[in-house]
């Protein structure tokens, strides 16, 4: 892996442990998608509003989920989805679990 990638995975890492920290203060453990990526454009932790592969690797694990079924990954900012961490996720945060894909 060169250094390139290396500081890709870093980050990719980054934002999802963002994700899972910022829902973890929302109320009840859950907030809109387009708040959620407001707030990471604002804080500079992303510039582009399409969080969705960094949704897909979260809702894969198991970490999050979407209240409306009919809503996925690479749909949710177009109909300002709700997001909320599983109890999964919430051990996650906790340190009951561990993943490496996310840096908590």
């Amino acid at each position: 892996m060169d250094e390139r990638e290396f500081q890709a995975v870093r980050r990719n890492k980054a934002v999802r442990g963002y994700i899972m920290r910022s829902l973890a203060k929302g109320y009840n453990n859950t907030l809109l998608c387009r708040q959620l990526v407001n707030v990471m454009i604002n804080d500079g932790i992303i510039v582009s509003p399409d969080i969705s592969k960094h949704l897909d690797y979260l809702r894969g694990k198991g970490y999050i989920e979407f209240t409306d079924k009919r809503v996925n990954s690479y749909t949710a900012y177009a109909n300002d989805a709700t997001i909320k961490i599983t109890v999964k996720g919430i051990d996650l945060i906790e340190g009951t679990i561990e993943d490496p894909g996310v840096d908590i």
